[in-house]
This record gives structure tokens, C-alpha cells and sequence, in this order.
């Protein structure tokens, strides 16, 4: 289902879309918000709770091979976790037919070591936006996509998400 046949691109990729792209994000964008420090804020919140839920469900499918059956998943799974972790591979899979066309991904600095993930995941074009007022038009969208996928790659080739 995931890593026995998804590379860390492409689970980067998915991982994305979960923690970022595909989130209330999107009403925003519609929009052409003017980003600034209070935009930042609001994201973030976002970014902070979906990446609490990879930290705290990821590393239960790191090891999944299409071989093992649901059932002896969740036997290796707290009980009081099964629906929260049902309900993220359902979100992860949902992701599998977007972004298809974007860049391969791309090497950007490491996170430091006094860095949460979340400031992390936006302390690129994101927060550069902000801090310019740019406008979340698609272009600038498009250029943020590519940084935080960037990023996310790298917390997850590092093992930060297990």
C-alpha cells in the first residue's frame, strides 16, 4: 500500500499534500490573500496539527509491506489510535493522484537543531512571502508548493517523521 511500493519522493510528495497543501489552506488561496504575519500564524497552526499526526502515525506504516493485512497493522497500533490511524493512510491515499506534474524534488539546507518541524516545513518561500506581503496568486503558490515539498523530503529522508 505505501512503502513497500512509494519511494521517499513520492510519500514526500503525499506528505505534502497531507500536511499542507491540500488543507484549509486552499480557501485562502481562491482568494489571493495578502500574505503577512498574521496569515503566517493561522498556517502554521494548520501545519503544527497535521505534522503532530505524522509524527505520532507515520512510523506505524515505515515498515508496511503489501503482504501484511490491515488487521495485523493495527494489531501493532494502541487501540485508542486505530481510527486516527485509519483515518490518516485514508488521507494519504487520497493524495496519490495529486501533484503528479510537479519538480522532482530538490536538496535544501537541513533543519537546525533548535528548529520545530512545522517552522521548519515554512521557513522558506513561505515565510519569506509573508514577511514581503506577497499575494497567494497561483504563481506564488506554485513556488511555495515546490519549497515545502522540498523540505517535507528532507525531514523525511532524515527520519524525522519516525
Amino acid at each position: 500500500m505505501f512503502n513497500a511500493k512509494v519511494n521517499d519522493k513520492k510519500m514526500a510528495l503525499y506528505l505534502t499534500h497531507y500536511i499542507y497543501r491540500n488543507t484549509s489552506l486552499e480557501d485562502y488561496h481562491c482568494t489571493a490573500v495578502q500574505m503577512n504575519g498574521e496569515f503566517y500564524k493561522k498556517i502554521y497552526n494548520i501545519v503544527y496539527r497535521k505534522v503532530k499526526n505524522v509524527c505520532l502515525l507515520h512510523k506505524f506504516i515505515v515498515n508496511y509491506n503489501g503482504d501484511v493485512s490491515l488487521d495485523k497493522i493495527l494489531a501493532t497500533i494502541p487501540e485508542e489510535l486505530h481510527f486516527k490511524f485509519m483515518t490518516y493512510i485514508q488521507d494519504l491515499k487520497f493524495q496519490f493522484d495529486f501533484g503528479s506534474g510537479w519538480d522532482d524534488v530538490a536538496v535544501v539546507e537541513h533543519i537546525s537543531s533548535n528548529q520545530s518541524l512545522t517552522s521548519y516545513i515554512l521557513s522558506g518561500n513561505f515565510k519569506e512571502c509573508c514577511n514581503n506581503g506577497c499575494y497567494l496568486t497561483d504563481e506564488v503558490m506554485c513556488e511555495i508548493n515546490k519549497d515545502v515539498y522540498n523540505r517535507i523530503y528532507m525531514l523525511l529522508s532524515g527520519g524525522y517523521f519516525c
